[in-house]
């Protein structure tokens, strides 16, 4: 017969993609325990394929 085996977690992040990670990392440290569930390996998510989505105000343009 199959044993089950039965874990209790604070928080269940659904999906390892940057969004995910950031959760947990959140929550981690907020003194929760995290369970990461994902359909992949960690790191092998589509964040990076989303690279031209993301845009930042740096401060950096010369004013004159």
């Amino acid at each position: 017969m199959t044993q089950i085996e039965r874990h209790s977690f604070d928080v269940v992040v659904m999906g390892a993609g940057g969004a995910g990670l950031r959760a947990a990392i959140e929550a981690r440290m907020m003194g929760k325990s995290v369970a990461i569930v994902t359909k992949s390996l960690l790191g092998k998510a589509h964040t990076v394929m989303a690279e031209g989505g993301a845009a930042a105000a740096m401060g950096n343009v010369n004013s004159n």
